[in-house]
């Protein structure tokens, strides 16, 4: 599956955004901050990559659903609910201070997502329990709530 090996390199590319993120609000260093601006933009382009080629090989298989019905998938969207987000806030707000908290939490869920060993990346069919028009408006609304909560965290401190 090409969607699990783009968001598997994208754990890694949001690991060193937050890494960055964390060097930069240490040390101060407003290069170091821009560079990590970027490396999480560019965390978001391949989570959203990961996300649109997961939905066409859900077609693909003959589901045709959208990637927001298993704990991977939710983890994976999660993810970057909080890195969009976060980058929002830092363009609003022009403070780079609070993604040493934001770039790291969406790492976690991404990792735990791409290498749980007890977490399946497979696609498979819904259950009849989600097959409702309200998924998507639930999920959708639901995890934004969830990542702005993560982000108001970073913003506490």
């Amino acid at each position: 599956m090409t969607s699990s090996y783009i968001l598997s390199v994208t754990t890694f590319i949001y690991g060193l955004a937050g890494f960055l993120y964390i060097v930069s609000s240490i040390f101060q260093k407003d290069l170091i901050g821009k560079l990590a601006t970027w490396v999480s933009i560019a965390g978001i382009a391949g989570n959203t990559t990961g996300f649109a080629l997961r939905w066409i090989e859900s077609y693909q298989h003959g589901y045709g659903r959208v990637p927001l019905s298993n704990l991977y998938e939710s983890l994976v969207f999660f993810a970057l609910t909080i890195a969009v987000i976060y980058i929002v806030i830092e363009y609003k707000y022009k403070n780079r201070f609070i993604g040493a908290f934001a770039m790291p939490l969406a790492f976690l869920a991404i990792a735990y997502a791409s290498l749980s060993p007890d977490i399946s990346d497979q696609i498979r069919p819904l259950l009849p329990a989600l097959k409702s028009n309200w998924l998507i408006a639930h999920v959708v609304t639901c995890f934004i709530g969830y990542a702005a909560f993560a982000v108001a965290f970073g913003i506490r401190f």
